[in-house]
């Protein structure tokens, strides 16, 4: 009998594709999410829907009511870097707060299983000699964003100590592409490889590249950039660990092991696209690493994760598909 998965975040830009992806795979699946920064186009008729904030204890009590739920992933939060160092309070809040009433409520009805949306944010800013960043890399967040998502870590620790919760948590690093029929639509768009097509779409629009004297070969950031159709797949293999039963670790990082200068995106989206691309050097923004690339040797190991579309070409092009 198909397992039934509750999805928390499920119409936003990678819990929308994540849902898209689960249902083919045959999962029976409900969605909670407010909309705030989800669409309704992202979701199915196919199952149930809940509008309402994770942190509603009512519509949450509700849900687990109405469908036998075996499993949690848990997409929804709040994830600008540069709002959480302006409103902390709604970070912290949003990410860890609200999501502690999820954890008590899955208790309450006897859910043991969740896959959590982290981040490699976690992490900070590494030391040169910790890059690629594997999972047991100190983690020292230096936004508000990194440090919600750090203390929702700990907290999954705590209750799988006290309430024998199994959980895993997905660090996820920069995630582009779209699938067959959704993409990115985020308002205010604040990912590179979307603004870099929309530049390449639209010779009135000057990309902000943030800093171009940072300790890289061409001084701008580096990034590992990860095709979302993978990252969805992620989250079947956390799924398929969790339902078995099977040994597992609590964290692991999903990209590809190998990073991208700011540069080297709009060279490759030139060559993709034919297209020239106008931007101008702007002030470094606060926080932002100089290399953030992940170590993936373990969840390729552990749980038999193999990444398919690990080409930044094909990532590119996959993204001009839903960008104006």
């Amino acid at each position: 009998m198909a397992h039934t998965i509750l999805i928390t975040g499920g119409a936003g830009y990678i819990g929308g594709i994540t849902t898209e992806t689960l249902h083919k795979e045959g999962f029976n699946l409900v969605v909670l999410d407010d909309l705030s920064t989800g669409h309704k186009e992202n979701l199915f008729k196919d199952f149930p829907f809940y509008n309402g904030k994770i942190g509603d204890v009512d519509i949450l009590k509700k849900i687990f009511s109405e469908n036998k739920i075996d499993l949690v992933i848990h997409m929804a939060g709040a994830a600008l870097v540069k709002e959480s160092m302006l409103n902390p309070q709604k970070y912290f809040d949003i990410n860890f707060c609200q999501g502690e009433n999820l954890l008590d409520v899955m208790n309450l009805f006897g859910v043991k299983k969740i896959v959590f949306s982290s981040s490699c944010a976690v992490y900070g800013i590494p030391k040169e000699s910790d890059i690629p960043i594997n999972e047991d890399v100190q983690t020292k967040p230096v936004n508000p964003y990194g440090e919600s998502k750090l203390l929702f870590e700990k907290a999954l620790e705590w209750h799988k100590k006290s309430n024998d919760l199994d959980y895993i948590s997905l660090r996820y690093f920069n995630v582009a592409g779209s699938s067959d029929t959704r993409g990115e639509n985020h308002s205010p768009e604040t990912h590179l490889i979307p603004l870099v097509v929309k530049a390449a779409k639209d010779p009135g629009y000057k990309l902000n590249v943030f800093g171009n004297d940072y300790p890289t070969k061409d001084g701008t950031v580096i990034r590992d950039y990860i095709h979302i159709i993978d990252l969805a797949n992620a989250h079947i293999c956390a799924i398929n660990t969790l339902i078995k039963g099977e040994k597992h670790q609590s964290t692991y990082n999903v990209g590809y092991g190998q990073g991208y200068s700011v540069l080297e995106i709009v060279n490759a989206a030139k060559e993709v696209l034919k297209k020239e691309i106008n931007y101008v050097i702007s002030e470094r923004r606060e926080g932002d690493p100089p290399v953030l690339i992940a170590d993936t040797r373990k969840i390729q190991h552990d749980l038999n994760w193999k990444p398919r579309y690990n080409n930044i070409h094909e990532i590119i092009s996959s993204a001009s598909r839903f960008t104006n």
